[in-house]
């Protein structure tokens, strides 16, 4: 069944049909963008004018096509559309038939010629589009998005196991023997790459808030992290912490351009020391107890998984689910309400809130990098880690 719908998938047609499936899913991405910050429903009302209220009829809400047609213009009113709508229309669909042509066609990536690991790296790549927008614009990471990115990776793993078959280290065609069952295996292992993603942010926030007395990172990274490694295995999560600050570079760069052409009386102003971020040891004790136990469990399964390897995972993944909720429950405590003794903070100027850097978007732009590169990066570095490991191990023992 599944080397048929492979063969099918591997179509023109298919490619074709996914290319107009990314158009249409790019659409619905828009509304998610607009909707969720504002608070409302994603689903209903239909899509209407923002100006005078009008639904938005079928053949005016063709992706891409009716805006050029209309001219980014509502038809009854004339109100302008921003050309934002026409672009993440047009790059969902482009994300959706550059994967279908890189995995199908071309064979960048080794083992996701794969009818379900298509599926499940285009709909994280949505979801990290969709969020990477909100991100930049209001510097808020919606977990109704993440959520369902995690969610697609666990059910996927579960239902395609080939999602984490081609995310392992050595490129092997078979999963750890966990529970004894391939699809719980893999589900398994979707959960651990999302307990490393929000264990890596979780130990950036610990040690940036002690190096720098400042916030390294937000805890809605270590929600998109969380989804990132449920899709694409802990490995991959890995590689996407390594290479998303490069990519974020240049964008930090040219905000310190920005910061350097403020205005004489903005630079005159005596500006207060903002006090330290609390430093929570405790998600960052269960943090590192996490990744002892799965590395302990690593080395306990060679070479055979036994009861106490698994005993070690499902530890490590209590410690980590203990250190995210750690982590929500230092979230809230930040996020409270000064009281009426306390001076109210200034508003942020859109100057001054562009000066932050998000993350999310360059996490989400390294998520599609490392989706197609995963493998010759593991194969770059794969000797000096052998090396070092071995070497490692045979001093342990």
């Amino acid at each position: 069944m599944e080397e048929t719908l492979t063969t099918l998938f591997a179509t023109w047609p298919f490619g074709i049909f996914f290319l107009v499936a990314g158009l249409c899913i790019g659409s619905f991405l828009n509304v998610c963008i607009c909707r969720l910050p504002a608070g409302k429903s994603i689903v209903w009302p239909p899509s209407q004018c923002v100006s005078c209220q009008t639904p938005i009829a079928w053949y005016d809400n063709i992706p891409v096509v009716s805006y050029l047609v209309l001219g980014g213009r509502c038809r009854r009113c004339g109100a302008t559309f921003s050309a934002r709508y026409m672009i993440v229309e047009l790059v969902t669909g482009l994300l959706w038939f550059g994967y279908w042509l890189a995995y199908f066609k071309l064979g960048i990536r080794s083992g996701a010629d794969h009818p379900g690991v298509y599926l499940v790296h285009v709909a994280l790549v949505s979801a990290l589009l969709a969020s990477g927008v909100i991100d930049y614009d209001r510097k808020e990471i919606y977990t109704a998005i993440t959520n369902f990115a995690v969610g697609a990776g666990v059910v996927g793993s579960f239902i395609w196991p080939a999602v984490q078959q081609i995310g392992m280290y050595d490129q092997i065609r078979w999963l750890p023997d966990i529970t004894g069952l391939e699809r719980v295996d893999a589900a398994v292992l979707s959960l651990v790459g999302a307990s490393v993603g929000v264990g890596v942010i979780s130990a950036t926030r610990f040690l940036g808030a002690l190096a720098f007395r400042r916030e390294a990172m937000g805890v809605g990274d270590a929600y998109l992290m969380a989804a990132i490694g449920a899709c694409l295995g802990w490995e991959a999560t890995i590689l996407v912490f390594m290479v998303a600050p490069f990519i974020g570079l240049p964008f930090g760069f040219w905000q310190l351009w920005r910061e350097r052409k403020q205005t004489q009386a903005e630079a005159g102003e005596e500006a207060e020391e903002p006090p330290p971020p609390k430093v929570g040891y405790a998600s960052f004790v269960t943090t590192v107890l996490g990744f002892a136990l799965f590395l302990a469990a690593a080395l306990e399964a060679r070479p055979a998984w036994g009861l106490a390897a698994r005993g070690l995972v499902l530890a490590g993944l209590v410690a980590f689910g203990i250190s995210f909720l750690l982590l929500r429950r230092e979230e809230g405590a930040g996020a409270e309400e000064p009281s009426e003794e306390e001076s109210p903070a200034k508003e942020e100027t859109p100057e001054q809130a562009g000066h932050e850097i998000p993350y999310g978007p360059f996490l989400g732009m390294a998520a599609c990098v490392v989706m197609l590169v995963q493998n010759y990066a593991v194969d770059w570095f794969r000797p000096g880690l052998q090396a070092l490991f071995s070497e490692w191990l045979g001093r342990a023992v």
